[in-house]
């Protein structure tokens, strides 16, 4: 039996899909590192799912949402891609999410991020 995470501290609604309800604490690099991201209520954000992978991943699913708060919040606050897409799966990790589907999400967003880099335009 699997189950759901806890999706309490967010809801449906804003500009931008979701919105949290109150203050989100996660701990960077492992459980009391002293590193805490600290995300408040009220941080609208959305868990991107380009649209021809919607059959396999939905933009609602609760597995992602916490790993699309903290990849939003890492992005917006100048972080790199690659450290806030680290953080992105383990998140998803720490709430149980399907094993290969986080895994095949993941690769996928590393794989646009490397085809993207290898095929940047020069100015």
């Amino acid at each position: 039996m699997t189950r759901r995470p806890d999706t309490s501290w967010v809801k449906k609604g804003g500009s931008r899909d979701y919105i949290t309800t109150r203050p989100l604490f996660w701990d960077i690099g492992k459980k009391e590192s002293g590193w805490v991201l600290t995300i408040p209520a009220g941080r609208e954000f959305e868990s991107s799912v380009p649209r021809p992978l919607r059959w396999v991943f939905s933009p609602d699913d609760p597995y992602f949402l916490k790993s699309a708060v903290i990849h939003d919040t890492l992005l917006e606050e100048g972080f790199r891609r690659a450290f806030a897409d680290s953080q992105w799966f383990e998140a998803a990790l720490s709430v149980h999410a399907p094993g290969l589907r986080t895994w095949l999400a993941y690769s996928g967003m590393r794989a646009r991020r490397f085809w993207k880099w290898v095929f940047r335009q020069s100015y």
